[in-house]
C-alpha cells in the first residue's frame, strides 16, 4: 500500500514558541542521528500516537513542553493530516484534528476519533468484506481487526531490533491483543490468506465444536437408551421374583415389556382394592369389643342385685331377737312410751324385710338371655377370626407381593421419568456437515498456496541476507522464517536439516531482523499487498556497537556501515528494479559521516540531535 510520511509537526505549550517541524522524503531512508536521551526514539510514539495509540508513550519531559502533535502523509494518493493534543495526567487525548490536505496554523478539534479511524480502515484495505467475508449474518471473523494491527510489520523498535526470540514488538503496542492479531494477519499479509479464508478456517473450528456438542448429545442418548432398557428388563425380571410373571415369559421387544408391567401394576392393584380381608377383621374386632363391653355391664348388674339380697337376708336375721322379745318377755321390758315406740318399730322393719325375701324380683333386663345371646355372637365372632387369621397367615406372602407392586410402580414411573432424550436437530446437523464438507476445502486448497508464499517470502529474506559481509561466518546459510515461532532461522547448507540454536552476538540477530523486514516488505511488494504500508522505522540498528557513554567499539564500524548499505541497495532495488516506491524512517546514534563517505545516496539527513539539540529545541526544552 502506497505511503509516504512527509512531516511530524509540534506545537508547544509555549505560545511565544514558533512549531517545530521535521521533514522527510520519499523513496529515502530518512535518518535523524544524535546522542542519547535527545527524543530520537520518541519519532515513531508520536506516529503510533498520533494514529490513536491508546497508550502513551511518549516520555512526560516532552509532554510537558508540547500542545499538539501532528502527522502529515500520503496514503493511496490522498494527503492526509492528523494532530492530535498532547497526554494529559497520563492519559491519552480524545482531541482531534483531521483535515485532508496540510497543517492548520493552530490546530483545534474538528473530529471524532471513531470516524477518522474507520476512514484509516478503509485506507488500509479494511472494508465490511473483509470484516464480514460471508456477510454480515456470518458475523465478523472471532478477532476484530484494525488498520492500527498492521503497524506491526513497519516498526523495528530497539526493544526487539538485537533480540533472539522476538522480531514484532507486540508488547510495544499492547501484547496480549497483538500477539493475537500477528497469529490471525501473517499469512493474509504475506499473501497466504485473505480474511475469507481465515473466517473458513475459523468457522471450520465453531462447526466442529458444535458437532461434537451433538455427537455428544446423540452419545448420551445412546446411553439413556441402553440404561432405560438395562432398567425396564430388571423390573420384568422382579416382577418374575416375586411371582407377577411366570419365569418361563419371554420378551421380543421393550415396548412389549413396558406394556406388560403397566399391565401387572394396573391389574394386581385391582385385586387389591378389592380384597376385604384385611377390613373384615378390623370389622369383627370392633364389633367384638363391643359385644364384650355389654357382657361386663350383664355382669357387673348381677354382681350388684346378689349382693342387695345378701344384705337384706342379714338385716332379717339381725331382727329375729326382736320379735321374741315382743313375745317372750313382753311383761319384763321396761314400760314406757319410747321403749313401746323402738320395738314396734323394729318389728315393723322385720314384717317389712321377710314380706320383700317373700317376694320373687323380677330383673328389669333380660339379663340371662342376653348374656347367653351375647355368648353365642363372641364365639361365632371368634371363630370366624381364627378363620381369617388362618387366612392372612396363608396371605402374608400375598401381602408382600402388594408391598413389593408398590415398589415396582415406583421405580417404573421413575425409569419414565428419567427417559427424557434431548432431541436432536437433524436439520441442522445437516446443514452443518454441509458447510464443513463446502468449508474443509479452502484450508486444503491454501496448502499449495501457502507452500508458494512462504517460499517466495523465503527467497526475499534470502536475498536481503546474501548481500551481507558481516556475517562470514553464515555465509552459505540457508534463511528460513518459522511462522510458528515467528522467528528467522538459519540453516547450514548440505548437512542435516537442523537450524542453529544460538547465531551469538547481538549484531548478528540485528542483521538478521533486517533481512526479515526487507524480505517481508520486498514480498509483500511483490504480491501487491493492499493493508500494509510501504514504510519502515527502524530504531538505532548501531545499538550492539554502542555503550551507555556511546564509545564506539573498534571492529564495529564496518558492520554498521554493512547494515546502512543493505538498507540504501534496498530502496535501489524497490525504486529501480521494482519500479515502486518504500520509505524508511531511521533513528541512529551513528554520525551523518557514515552515509555521506560512503556514498549512500539514498541516505538523507533530517536532522543532528547534538551539543543540546534534540527533539524538543534546546532554548523550549530548557526554559
Amino acid at each position: 500500500m502506497k505511503f509516504i510520511l512527509h512531516e511530524i509537526k509540534l506545537w508547544f505549550k509555549d505560545e511565544n514558541q514558533e512549531p517545530k517541524s521535521y521533514h522527510f522524503l520519499a523513496d529515502k531512508v530518512n535518518v535523524i542521528t544524535g546522542d542519547a536521551t535527545t527524543g530520537k526514539t520518541s519519532f515513531w510514539s508520536i506516529i503510533d500516537y498520533c494514529l490513536f495509540s491508546g497508550k502513551v508513550k511518549v516520555a512526560n519531559t516532552i509532554n510537558d513542553k508540547v500542545l499538539w502533535f501532528g502527522i502529515r502523509f500520503e496514503i493511496n494518493g490522498k494527503e492526509i493530516s492528523i494532530v492530535r493534543k498532547t497526554p494529559a495526567n497520563g492519559a491519552v487525548s480524545s482531541e482531534v484534528y483531521f483535515t485532508y490536505g496540510g497543517f492548520p496554523e493552530e490546530p483545534e478539534e474538528n473530529e471524532e476519533i471513531a470516524e477518522i479511524r474507520a476512514i484509516l480502515d478503509k485506507e488500509f484495505g479494511i472494508t465490511d468484506a473483509l470484516r464480514f467475508p460471508y456477510g454480515k449474518g456470518l458475523g465478523k471473523t472471532s478477532f476484530n481487526i484494525s488498520f492500527r494491527h498492521f503497524l506491526l510489520f513497519n516498526s523495528l523498535t530497539e526493544n526487539v531490533i538485537g533480540v533472539a526470540e522476538t522480531y514484532f514488538d507486540t508488547t510495544f503496542y499492547g501484547k496480549d491483543e497483538y500477539d493475537k492479531a500477528l497469529s490471525h494477519i501473517f499469512d493474509l499479509v504475506i499473501g497466504v490468506n485473505d480474511m475469507e479464508n481465515i473466517k473458513a478456517v475459523e468457522r471450520l473450528q465453531e462447526i466442529d465444536a458444535e458437532l461434537k456438542k451433538i455427537q455428544s448429545q446423540v452419545k448420551g442418548n445412546e446411553n439413556k437408551t441402553k440404561q432405560f432398557e438395562s432398567q425396564i428388563f430388571g423390573l420384568i425380571e422382579r416382577c418374575k421374583q416375586f411371582k407377577f410373571l411366570e419365569y418361563s415369559d419371554t420378551f421380543d421387544s421393550l415396548d412389549q415389556a413396558i406394556t406388560t408391567i403397566e399391565e401387572i401394576v394396573s391389574n394386581t392393584k385391582q385385586i387389591a382394592t378389592n380384597s376385604t380381608l384385611f377390613d373384615e377383621i378390623n370389622s369383627l374386632y370392633k364389633s367384638k369389643s363391643e359385644i364384650q363391653a355389654q357382657l361386663n355391664a350383664i355382669h357387673q348388674y348381677q354382681r350388684e342385685y346378689d349382693s342387695y339380697r345378701r344384705n337384706l337376708n342379714k338385716s332379717a336375721d339381725s331382727l329375729q331377737p326382736i320379735e321374741y322379745l315382743n313375745q317372750k318377755l313382753a311383761d319384763q321390758l321396761v314400760d314406757s312410751y319410747e321403749t313401746k315406740i323402738f320395738v314396734e318399730s323394729l318389728e315393723s322393719s322385720l314384717k317389712s324385710i321377710k314380706t320383700h325375701l317373700s317376694k320373687k324380683v323380677e330383673e328389669p333386663l333380660k339379663v340371662a338371655g342376653d348374656s347367653k345371646e351375647f355368648k353365642l355372637q363372641l364365639q361365632e365372632i371368634d371363630k370366624r377370626i381364627t378363620q381369617l387369621n388362618e387366612i392372612k397367615r396363608n396371605h402374608h406372602e400375598e401381602g408382600q407381593r402388594f408391598f413389593e407392586l408398590g415398589k415396582i410402580e415406583l421405580m417404573f414411573e421413575q425409569i419414565l421419568m428419567g427417559n427424557k432424550h434431548k432431541p436432536i436437530d437433524s436439520v441442522n446437523l445437516n446443514s452443518l456437515n454441509e458447510e464443513r464438507e463446502r468449508l474443509e476445502k479452502v484450508p486444503q486448497d491454501n496448502k499449495q498456496i501457502k507452500y508458494l508464499m512462504k517460499s517466495q517470502l523465503d527467497e526475499s529474506i534470502q536475498r536481503n541476507y546474501d548481500q551481507l559481509s558481516s556475517l562470514p561466518a553464515y555465509k552459505d546459510y540457508k534463511t528460513i522464517f518459522d511462522e510458528n515461532e515467528m522467528v528467522l532461522k538459519l540453516y547450514p547448507q548440505g548437512q542435516l536439516p537442523f537450524p542453529l540454536d544460538n547465531v551469538g552476538s547481538k549484531s548478528n540477530y540485528m542483521f538478521m531482523h533486517l533481512c526479515v523486514y526487507l524480505g517481508l516488505h520486498e514480498h509483500m511488494i511483490n504480491i501487491e499487498q493492499e493493508h500494509v504500508p510501504q514504510f519502515l522505522f527502524i530504531d538505532q540498528p548501531s545499538i550492539p556497537y554502542y555503550t551507555g557513554d556511546n564509545e564506539k567499539g573498534n571492529d564495529d564500524k564496518t558492520k554498521l556501515i554493512d547494515a546502512f548499505t543493505l538498507l540504501n541497495s534496498f530502496i535501489d532495488y524497490i525504486t529501480k528494479e521494482k519500479s515502486n516506491h518504500f520509505q524508511i524512517l531511521m533513528v541512529e546514534h551513528a554520525p551523518k559521516e557514515y552515509w555521506l563517505d560512503n556514498n549512500l545516496s539514498n541516505f538523507h539527513t533530517v536532522d543532528e540531535f547534538n551539543n543540546g539539540n534534540g527533539l524538543i529545541p534546546s532554548d523550549i526544552y530548557n526554559n
